[in-house]
Formats: C-alpha cells, sequence, structure tokens
C-alpha cells in the first residue's frame, strides 16, 4: 500500500520530461509555442493569452503506462501528438489544416480513437465533421464514418482489441441500438438485436455485453409526464425483462454500469428523495439495494472510473464547490492522499491503467492554475511535472474564483462562483452576470479552463463575474429542475437578479455599474433583463439568443 510519507518529489526546474516536451516535439512538429512573457498584473495579459488553444490539453496515458497522448495546436488547428515514456521520444501521429482533432480516446495500447471538429466557428461550440481511428505509428488511419453519420461513444471494448462500443440509430430514429465497431476494418456488430425499443440508457457487463436498458414509454396524455422502465436480461442471449417502472421521467432509476462481477448493477435514482444518488439495484428482488453515495445538495448521475480491463467500478467524479473524486477501493484512496499531499494547492485527478503499468498521469489545476500534468512513477513512487497547459498565463496573477450560493427570493438556494480581480479588494466593483445556455444544463463545474475562460479574462480587467446555476440548471435536485418550467423571463430571471442584488447588499459590487452577459438560453435572459428591469442593468451582450420561443 502506498503511503503518503514514501513520495519523493522530483522539481528541479524543467526536469527531462518537460523538456522533451517543449522543445522535442515542438521542433519537430512546429507545435505552436507562444514567448513565455513576465506580467506584472493581470491586465497587461493581452486579451489573446487568455482564448489561444492549450500548448497540450487532454493528455492521456495509454493503458499499460509506456505512452502519453495529448492535443496541441499545429499554426492554430489541434493535432494528435504522442509521448514515449521510456524512451523519451515524441512525434504528431495525426494533424489537419482545416478542422481540429477535438478529442481522443485509447482503445488499447496500440490504437486511438479520435473526432474532428472545426473549433472556430463564432459560437464555440464544436460541429463534429470526423471520426477515425489510427495506430501510435501512425499507420491504419481508418474513417469511422464515411458518410458524416455521427454515433455515440460508449468506451473502448474491454478485450485489448481495439474495437469500440458505440451507440447510433440504426434501425429507428428514436431507439438507440449499441454496436460493436471494428476501427481497423469499420465493418460493425450489433449488440442489441432484441433491443426493446426506444431506449435511451444501457448498461454493459464487463465482456461489453449489453444487459440493462432504460425505454421511455410513449406519453399517455399531455398533462401527464412519460414513464420510464427498466429491462434487464441474464445474459447477452436472453430475452430482455421489464424490473422496474417510474412515473416520473426525471426520477426514475438509471442503469450506469455492472461492476466487475458481472452481477451487480450499478445505477442512479431520487429513491424517493429530491436528488440522486448512486446504488446497487437488486435485480432478483426489482429494488434499489444499499446506497453507495450521496451528496447533500447534489445530484450523483454517473461518472463512474472504471477498470480498462475488468471493468470494475472503482470510483465516481463530480463537482460540487470543487471537482471531487470518491474511491471505492482503499488502494487508490490512499494514492489520491499522498498525491494531494505532494500537490496540496490543487485539484488532482487521475485514471488508473493497467494492473501492471508502471506510471500514472496525473492532471492538476486550481481556480487560479489552468493545469500541469506530472507522471506518478509506481515503482519509485515520485512525481514528475510533464508540463503546463498554458505556462503564459502565471498562476499568481490569475483571479480568484470562489463558490458562492446565495437565497433567491422565494427562499430557494441557488449555486453560484464568483471570480474577482486579483490583488484588489472586493469592494464596489463592476459586475458581469455571465448566464449560460440551456437553460436544461450544468455549465460550471467549480474550476472551468476550457476553451473560453471568460470570467478570468473579465475579471482581469477589473470586473466581478458572478456564473450562477439558475432553477433549470440540472444536476442541483428535482425541485431545482422542475420549478423551471414555464418560468422563462420570471422566477428564473428572478434569480439572476437576486445574485447581482446579493453581491451589492454584501458591498462586493456597485449596483450602479452592472451587466448581464451570455449565449442561447443566456442570450435571452441578458435581453429579458433589459426588458424586465431596465433601470438595474447598465447593459447586456447577447450571443446567439433565443429571440422568438416558438
Amino acid at each position: 500500500m502506498l503511503k503518503v510519507e514514501a513520495f519523493r518529489w522530483i522539481n528541479g526546474g524543467l526536469c527531462a520530461l518537460t523538456a522533451l516536451l517543449l522543445t522535442a516535439l515542438a521542433v519537430a512538429a512546429q507545435i505552436d509555442a507562444p514567448a513565455v512573457v513576465t506580467y506584472k498584473t493581470a491586465a497587461e495579459i493581452p486579451v489573446e493569452a487568455f482564448f489561444r488553444l492549450p500548448r497540450y490539453s487532454q493528455m492521456a496515458m495509454s493503458p499499460d503506462g509506456k505512452r502519453l497522448a495529448a492535443l496541441a495546436p499545429i499554426r492554430g488547428r489541434d493535432a494528435l501528438a504522442l509521448i514515449d515514456v521510456e524512451k523519451r521520444t515524441s512525434a504528431v501521429i495525426a494533424q489537419f489544416d482545416k478542422v481540429d482533432i477535438s478529442d481522443f480516446v485509447w482503445l488499447d495500447d496500440q490504437r486511438l480513437f479520435f473526432r474532428t471538429a472545426d473549433r472556430q466557428l463564432e459560437t464555440g461550440t464544436p460541429q463534429y465533421l470526423g471520426f477515425f481511428a489510427i495506430d501510435v505509428d501512425g499507420t491504419s488511419l481508418r474513417n469511422l464514418s464515411p458518410e458524416r453519420k455521427p454515433f455515440r461513444v460508449f468506451s473502448p471494448a474491454k478485450d485489448g482489441s481495439g474495437d469500440l462500443i458505440i451507440g447510433k440509430m440504426v434501425d429507428s430514429r428514436e431507439s438507440e441500438s449499441v454496436l460493436r465497431l471494428d476501427t481497423r476494418t469499420g465493418r460493425s456488430k450489433t449488440l442489441t438485436f432484441k433491443n426493446p425499443g426506444n431506449a435511451i440508457g444501457w448498461a454493459l457487463d464487463k465482456d461489453d455485453a449489453v444487459r440493462a436498458a432504460l425505454r421511455l414509454e410513449p406519453r399517455e396524455s399531455p398533462d401527464k409526464p412519460r414513464r420510464q422502465t427498466l429491462w434487464f436480461r441474464p445474459t447477452s442471449d436472453d430475452d430482455w425483462q421489464q424490473i422496474g417502472e417510474s412515473s416520473d421521467e426525471r426520477g426514475g432509476v438509471r442503469p450506469l454500469a455492472f461492476d466487475g462481477d458481472n452481477q451487480t448493477l450499478i445505477v442512479t435514482s431520487r429513491g424517493g428523495k429530491d436528488r440522486a444518488a448512486l446504488y446497487r439495484y437488486d435485480v432478483a428482488g426489482r429494488r434499489l439495494g444499499d446506497m453507495l453515495l450521496d451528496h447533500p445538495w447534489l445530484d450523483l448521475s454517473g461518472n463512474l472510473i472504471r477498470h480498462p480491463r475488468s471493468g470494475a467500478v472503482l470510483g465516481v467524479r463530480y463537482s460540487d464547490e470543487l471537482p471531487r473524486t470518491h474511491w471505492f477501493q482503499s488502494r487508490f484512496a490512499d494514492l489520491q492522499a499522498a498525491i494531494d499531499k505532494a500537490l496540496p494547492d490543487t485539484v488532482n485527478t487521475f485514471n488508473p491503467g493497467g494492473d501492471a503499468a508502471p506510471y500514472l498521469l496525473v492532471f492538476a489545476q486550481s481556480a487560479t492554475d489552468a493545469g500541469s500534468y506530472y507522471l506518478f512513477d509506481a515503482q519509485k513512487r515520485s512525481l514528475e511535472r510533464v508540463g503546463a497547459t498554458r505556462e503564459w498565463l502565471p498562476p499568481a496573477l490569475m483571479p480568484e474564483r470562489r463558490y458562492v450560493p446565495y437565497k433567491a427570493r422565494d427562499g430557494m438556494t441557488i449555486p453560484a462562483w464568483l471570480t474577482v480581480p486579483r490583488g484588489v479588494d472586493a469592494k464596489n466593483l463592476p459586475l458581469i452576470v455571465h448566464i449560460h445556455g440551456g437553460p436544461w444544463v450544468r455549465s460550471y463545474g467549480g474550476v472551468q479552463w476550457g476553451r473560453w475562460p471568460s470570467a478570468q479574462f473579465f475579471a482581469s480587467r477589473g470586473y466581478a463575474v458572478l456564473e450562477p446555476e439558475p432553477r433549470g440548471s440540472i444536476g442541483f435536485g428535482a425541485k431545482h429542475y422542475l420549478s423551471s418550467f414555464k418560468q422563462w423571463g420570471l422566477s428564473m430571471q428572478d434569480d439572476l437578479t437576486d445574485g447581482a442584488l446579493h453581491l451589492a447588499k454584501e458591498g462586493i459590487v456597485d449596483n450602479g455599474r452592472m451587466c448581464l452577459f451570455g449565449g442561447s438560453y443566456g442570450g435571452y435572459a441578458s435581453l429579458q433583463g433589459l426588458v424586465k428591469e431596465p433601470d438595474l442593468w447598465r447593459c447586456a451582450s447577447s450571443y446567439v439568443a433565443v429571440t422568438d420561443l416558438e
């Protein structure tokens, strides 16, 4: 068992691996490498530095722990790069001139799947253009969707074959089928021939057999919610059996995965309460079993961490005030504690690899640090810094971000995050209320360093930025979600106003200098704020707004 005291910390400036990434890769592939400039204040940092693509992102370790893959920009477009950890060699294996590689996943130790998208669209929303697989040496590139029909990615096949488990509309426009896709030939095999129909969720076992399904039933009448039914089969050759039912389309049992024993079904359910929690499901008794984890004000709806080969459920990730990981196995909980002790000022995440993997990859980030990658050497019990995602943004100057829930006028608690300028008193600041789209989404999760770090930029220019989760945002319980129905421009709008007034009452912001900013639903709410309370808001910036509700 790993002991916290056993850690050795390697941090002698630029370590060997960092030097490799910042020089060999950049020189060999012309990876965009902007100069690191020393700034005295955040206000001196130019706008493009905040929104530039990260030097390296989405870095991930191969299952055998021997190679790193990452996205890296070349001529303004993200490419796929590989690093051999043992040999300390590197190469770019896939790049395009007119599209970005938007994300990727390791299929096995020798092959990767990736998607392409245009990330330069005005909305900032990726429009997926291609689905591909490639070997680690850059050969055997296969276009997996030549007809440009999108599919949903479940997971790599657990047998190390390089196949991919996907969801795709095949026999119906309403019900998804699950297929096993051979990424070398492009051929697929349907795993759900006996599809129960209208499926909106699936659960696979460790052998990638589809053995649980969630079905959405036809609406019985306009004034009733649609029922959900839970289905199960003992093996992939058996017929489906209905084992559960819910009259609430948001409150039923949702299957997530089978544990490594191939028998224990892990589900999420409200269990008659306001918030969803993780449970074992008693298939024989057709009822919820033991609760695995719940949260006092947050829905737990998935994000399971599973062993890449055995399929065992090792833990779960969620985000309240900050992103967190809860491990179900003590050896990973002990490792998490050791890493957190070595890196005490950041939120640290890692994904377990194969049991014999010599290395683990750790990503460390905070509200002021855009993030760095570290290698954990399992034998030496040491951490080695790989590199920073945005080394041109100094954490010491970055604005501070904190969780600031507040009460709406009807008493409902509204989760929110506040970013304020660094090095100044948080008093009488101008305010920007940044409103997410949807509105039935969860947009902010404690640490937000992505393609659009708007809050950090605005705060560097002296603004306070409030990022609220008004009613209708998902992930905060059924009441928080359901109370938004037919409340566009009404209580949903009041939630935004009440957040700004709360900060003004606390003396943090100047109520004479407050503005609204957002896109999609956020664009609607920005405009509606000016209509509803023109004397309160000084301005609004609205983009891709919903302006005609019909």
